[in-house]
Parts: structure tokens; sequence; C-alpha cells
């Protein structure tokens, strides 16, 4: 028989722990910041200033063009001197559209007759039209590149 010191259990235990911790943890690597731009979008065409504006930016086709609730953002501006200014922040560089609708009687939504036509004007970036209803997100799509800023305009018919 051998007579080896022994190691006391908790010290050797104690030892693989850390070291399988370090290897957990890894080097530390931080995610630069995404790429961030402005958007400025000037909503024109307007008949008369009652009610307001609702313009929503979309970064993708989901909930395009009407379900704000799934919009980057979205915001209600008055109507002054027949258009509405607004300003997007910190939008993430790449594809995006803009919806926007004369909301007259303030309801949030946009009102439609039968077979889904619409009684308030509304318009799309890049005067994007539909066939039968809204044009695809594709139709209406523009890109931000990083850092950038831009000023897009919207006619509502």
């Amino acid at each position: 028989m051998h007579n080896r010191p022994r190691r006391p259990a908790l010290a050797c235990g104690a030892l693989v722990l850390l070291a399988c911790t370090a290897i957990a943890q890894g080097p530390a690597l931080t995610t630069p910041p995404a790429a961030t731009g402005e958007i400025r979008v000037t909503v024109t065409g307007f008949k008369d200033e009652k009610g307001q504006a609702l313009v929503s930016l979309f970064l993708n086709d989901k909930g395009w063009p009407n379900d704000h609730a799934l919009a980057f953002s979205s915001v209600v501006l008055p109507i002054q001197n027949n258009q509405a200014v607004a300003t997007f922040e910190n939008v993430p560089a790449g594809s995006f559209a803009v919806s926007a609708y004369h909301d007259e009687n303030g309801n949030r939504k946009l009102d439609t007759r039968m077979f889904g036509i619409p009684k308030e004007a509304y318009g799309f970036s890049r005067d994007a039209r539909g066939t039968f209803g809204a044009p695809s997100f594709d139709a209406a799509r523009l890109e931000l590149a990083p850092a950038d800023s831009t000023s897009i305009p919207i006619k509502v018919h």
C-alpha cells in the first residue's frame, strides 16, 4: 500500500466548482447597440382638421397595416393646417412601412362601409395602393440605413 497524502474533499470540490463557473461564464462578451435612426412622416391631404391622425410604423408584415398593437410605434396626432407630422426615434435600421389615416370620429380605428370600403381617408408609405384592400407590406416598404434620418410624405385619400 502506498501512503499518499489525502486532499481534503472540500478543497478539491471548490476548485472544480470555480473552474466550471469560469468556463460557463466564458469571456465577457458585449453586444454593440443596434444601429438606429429617425423617421419623420408628414401626412397631408386631410379634408379638414376635425378628429385626429393615426400614424403607425411597422418593421414587418405582422399586423400590417391596421393592428397598431403590433406596430413598432403608433402615434395619435392633431391635424393642423391640414397636415400631421410624426417623428419616430430609435428605429432599428432595415425595412419599415408606414400607414396613416384620418380618424375623424376619434375611435382609433379606420371606419369602413359595406364590403370593407374605408369611410375615412388613409394612405401608406411609397403611396402604395392595394387592389382589393390594403397594399402589402412589401408594396409600402422602405429601408432605413444605420444612423440615418429620413423624411417621408404620405397623402391620405
